[in-house]
C-alpha cells in the first residue's frame, strides 16, 4: 500500500510540471510589429515613443556593460562562459553569447524589440514555436539572432545572442 501511494505521489509531481497538461497556464506572445508605421519625416518624439513604451513594458533594464557595445543586454542576465565565444578585431565582430536569465520570455522579447532599434538594429523576423522565441535583427554588415529558450520549471530562460557578419550588400 505504501508503494502504491509513493508511486502515485511521484506521478503527480512529474505531471504537475509537464507543460502540455491542460491546466498549465500558457501566456501568448505579444504581437511583434515588423513594419514601421511612423510616417517619413515625422518628428523624433513620434518615433521614440513606441520604443520607450516597449522598454517600460518589458520591465528589464539595460546592463551597464555588454560584450559588444551595440548589442543590448538585460541587467539580470548571467553569462554562461562555457557556452559563449567572442571574437573581435578592427574589422570583424563575431560571437555567440549565452546567458541564463530569470525573466518572462515576453519581457525578454519586448526588451530586445525596444532596445535594438535604439542601437541601430532593424527587426527583420520574429518567430515563436514550442516555447522558444527567435528574433532576427540586422544592420549594415551585421546580423543579430536573439533566441530565448525555456530551461524548465524554476530554472529561468536561456538567452542566446548570436552576432555574425552579414554578407548581403546594401542591407
Amino acid at each position: 500500500m505504501t508503494r502504491i501511494a509513493l508511486v502515485m505521489m511521484i506521478a503527480v509531481v512529474i505531471l504537475s510540471g509537464c507543460q502540455s497538461m491542460p491546466w498549465q497556464k500558457k501566456e501568448p506572445m505579444p504581437p511583434v510589429e515588423l513594419l514601421d508605421d511612423t510616417p517619413k519625416g515625422a518628428p523624433p518624439s513620434q518615433t521614440a515613443a513606441p520604443a520607450a513604451d516597449a522598454a517600460k513594458a518589458s520591465g528589464l533594464e539595460l546592463a551597464t556593460s555588454q560584450r559588444f557595445k551595440d548589442v543590448p543586454l538585460p541587467s539580470k542576465a548571467k553569462e554562461d562562459a562555457e557556452r559563449s565565444y567572442v571574437y573581435e578585431s578592427a574589422t570583424l565582430q563575431i560571437g555567440r553569447m549565452v546567458y541564463n536569465i530569470h525573466a518572462n520570455p515576453n519581457e525578454i522579447a519586448n526588451f530586445y524589440i525596444a532596445e535594438c532599434p535604439a542601437a541601430g538594429w532593424k527587426l527583420d523576423n520574429s518567430q515563436q514555436a514550442l516555447g522558444n522565441t527567435y528574433l532576427l535583427f540586422t544592420k549594415p554588415g551585421k546580423r543579430l539572432e536573439v533566441t530565448v529558450q525555456p530551461l524548465g520549471m524554476g530554472r529561468g530562460e536561456r538567452l542566446i545572442l548570436h552576432m555574425v557578419p552579414d554578407g548581403q550588400p546594401g542591407v
